[in-house]
C-alpha cells in the first residue's frame, strides 16, 4: 500500500490533471453544446414547423414514457406460483434464480466487508454485478416478447419491424450518431487493448516501454473517457458520478410523483428526447467507471492490488473507506444501470428516410453485452486472465452474430460498418487470448510484432468486407433490385414493388405521416394544456 502511495506521489501529476480536466470539461461541453444546439434550432425554425415538431416530439416522448413504465412494471412484477408463470416458465424461473443469487451475494458481501476478507469481497462483488445484469437482461427479453404479441400499438411496431434504408443523409443528427458510434467502438476496443498492454507488461520491461505504455494509456483514457486517474482524483470522480446518478433519480421521482398527483396539469417532458444522445454517449463511461471503482476497491488486500495497469481507477487514497465506498458504488451502479439501460432502450421512434436510428431490441442487447464485456475485463481476477480472454471472445462473437442476424439499425450501411468494427474487436480479443500466457512468445515478438498482427488482421477483415459488399451489390443489380428502395409496411415483396413502380402505392413516408397525424389532435391537446 505504501508502495502504491509512493508511486502515485512520485509520478508526475500533470498527465492526471490534464486527463481529469479533459474528462469533466468534455462532459460539460457535451451537455452545454447539446442545449445550445437545440435552443438555436428551435429559434430559427418556422413557427408552424416548430409546432408540428413539438406535437410529434410530445407523442414520441409519451411513447417513450409508456415503454419505460412498461419496462419497470415488467421488471418488478414476478409471479410466485408456478401456474402464474405460464407460458413464460423459463424467464420467470431464471429471474428467481438470479434474484436468489443477487440476495445471497449481498449478504456475503456485507459479512465479508465486516470480517475484512478481501478474496470473498471480490468474488461476491463480481457475483452481484453479473447477477444484476443477467436479471435485467432476462426481464427485458420477456418485455420485448410480451410487447411483440400483446402490444396495443401493433401498427407502430409493424412499421418499425419492416423499415429499412440503404443510405443515410449527412445531417447534423446523423453526424452526431456516427460520432457516438465511433466513440463506442473505441470504448469497446479499449478493453482488450488494455489487457494486451498488461500482457505485454510494458510498464515493467524497460524504461522506454514504460513511457510508451503510459502514453498509450493516456491517449486511450482521453478518447474513451475512461480516465485512469491517480488516487487523489478518485474521490472527486466518484462523488461526481454518484451525485449525477442521485440527481437523476431524484428528478425522475419528483416528476413522476407530481404528474401522478396532478395528471390534469402535468410537467411538459418534450425535452426528454434531447437527453437521449447524451445518455447513449455517456452510458458506458458512467457505468464502466462505477465498475472500475468496484474492481479497484475489491482488489485492495488481494494479489491483484499491486497490478494497477489492468484497472481503470486507483483508489488507494488514505481517505477512502473501503466498506463505505464499495457499498455506495454497488448502490450507484444498481440504480444507474437499471435507469440508464431502460431509458436508452425505450425510444421506439419511427425514423424518417435517411435517418440513422436503431431498434430498441438491438440497443438493449448490444448495451448489455458491452456491460458484460467491461465486467469481464475489470472484475475477473488476473489469476484467470486466460478464462477472461475466452469469455471476451464469446461476448464479442455474440455481438457480431446478433448484428449480422438482426441488423438493429434501420440503415444498412451502418449495420455493415458496425459489424466490421465488432469483427476488429473480435480479432484483437483473439490475439489477446492467444498471447495471454505466452510470456516467451511476447518477449520475442514485442510490441511491434503484435501491432503488425493487429493491423494486418484489420486490413484482411476490411478486404473481406469489401468483397462481400461487391458480391451483394452485383447480385442485387443482376436481379434488378434498387438500393434506394424502402421496405413497405403493407407486405409487398421487393419484386412486386419494382413491377408496380409506376403504379400508385402506399410508401413508407405516407404511412409514417398517416400514423403520426392520426394522433395529432390528441397531441395538440396535450401541447396546449402544457404550454
Amino acid at each position: 500500500m505504501a508502495g502504491a502511495a509512493e508511486g502515485d506521489a512520485g509520478s508526475s501529476t500533470d498527465p492526471n490533471l490534464v486527463l481529469t480536466l479533459i474528462y469533466f470539461l468534455t462532459i460539460v461541453a457535451i451537455v452545454l453544446g447539446t442545449a445550445v444546439y437545440f435552443f438555436v434550432m428551435s429559434r430559427i425554425t418556422d413557427p408552424e414547423v416548430r409546432l408540428m415538431e413539438l406535437i410529434n416530439t410530445q407523442r414520441e416522448v409519451q411513447h417513450l414514457i409508456d415503454n419505460l413504465s412498461s419496462q419497470f412494471n415488467n421488471f418488478w412484477r414476478l409471479p410466485l406460483r408456478w401456474r402464474a408463470m405460464k407460458p413464460y416458465y423459463t424467464h420467470h424461473t431464471l429471474s428467481w434464480i438470479f434474484i436468489l443469487t443477487l440476495v445471497t451475494s449481498v449478504v456475503v458481501l456485507v459479512v465479508s466487508l465486516s470480517l475484512d476478507t478481501p478474496q470473498v469481497v471480490r468474488v461476491s462483488t463480481l457475483t452481484f454485478v453479473v447477477s444484476l445484469n443477467a436479471l435485467f437482461m432476462t426481464r427485458q427479453h420477456l418485455y420485448y416478447i410480451r410487447r411483440t404479441y400483446l402490444s396495443y400499438d401493433a401498427e407502430h411496431y409493424l412499421v418499425l419491424d419492416t423499415t429499412k434504408f440503404y443510405h443515410f443523409d449527412l445531417s447534423v443528427f446523423n453526424i452526431v450518431q456516427i460520432v457516438i458510434l465511433v466513440i463506442e467502438f473505441l470504448q469497446l476496443l479499449s478493453f482488450p487493448i488494455r489487457d494486451l498492454l498488461d500482457a505485454l507488461n510494458l510498464a515493467r520491461s524497460q524504461d522506454s516501454d514504460d513511457t510508451d505504455s503510459g502514453t498509450v494509456s493516456f491517449i486511450i483514457g482521453i478518447i474513451t473517457m475512461f480516465a485512469n486517474l491517480s488516487s487523489k482524483f478518485y474521490v472527486i470522480q466518484f462523488w461526481f458520478l454518484f451525485s449525477v446518478i442521485a440527481g437523476m433519480t431524484l428528478i425522475m421521482s419528483v416528476i413522476h410523483a407530481y404528474n401522478s398527483w396532478r395528471p390534469q396539469n402535468p410537467i411538459a417532458l418534450y425535452w426528454v428526447k434531447y437527453l437521449l444522445p447524451l445518455a447513449n454517449l455517456l452510458y458506458l463511461p458512467m457505468l464502466v467507471m462505477l465498475i472500475g471503482s468496484a474492481a479497484c476497491l475489491s482488489k485492495i488486500g488481494t494479489d491483484d492490488a499491486a497490478d494497477s495497469s489492468s484497472g481503470l481507477l486507483r483508489c488507494a487514497d488514505p481517505s477512502v473507506i473501503k466498506p463505505l465506498y464499495l457499498a455506495l458504488t454497488v448502490v450507484a451502479y444498481t440504480v444507474g444501470y437499471v435507469i440508464l439501460t431502460a431509458f436508452v432502450t425505450s425510444f421506439d421512434r419511427i425514423p424518417i428516410q435517411g435517418e440513422i436510428h436503431y431498434r430498441s431490441q438491438g440497443v438493449a442487447f448490444l448495451k448489455n453485452m458491452s456491460m458484460l464485456l467491461s465486467i469481464d475485463f475489470l472484475l475477473v481476477s488476473n489469476a484467470f486472465r486466460h478464462i477472461r480472454s475466452i469469455l471476451s471472445l464469446v461476448i464479442v462473437l455474440s455481438m457480431v452474430c446478433f448484428n449480422i442476424n438482426t441488423q438493429p439499425c434501420f440503415v444498412d450501411q451502418i449495420n455493415y460498418w458496425r459489424t466490421y468494427g465488432f469483427c476488429c474487436i473480435l480479432w484483437v480479443a483473439l490475439i489477446v487470448t492467444m498471447l495471454t500466457n505466452e510470456t516467451k512468445t511476447l518477449s520475442e515478438v514485442g510490441i511491434g510484432g503484435v501491432a503488425a498482427a493487429l493491423a494486418v488482421g484489420a486490413v484482411i477483415i476490411l478486404a473481406l468486407f469489401f468483397a462481400v459488399r461487391f458480391i451483394r451489390r452485383k447480385t442485387r443489380n443482376k436481379h434488378g433490385v434498387s438500393e434506394e428502395r424502402n421496405m413497405l409496411v403493407n407486405g409487398f415483396t421487393e419484386d412486386i414493388q419494382i413491377a408496380q413502380r409506376n403504379r400508385p402505392s402506399v410508401s413508407f413516408n405516407s404511412l409514417t405521416a398517416t400514423h403520426q397525424l392520426d394522433s395529432a389532435s390528441n397531441s395538440m391537446m396535450i401541447v396546449n394544456r402544457q404550454t
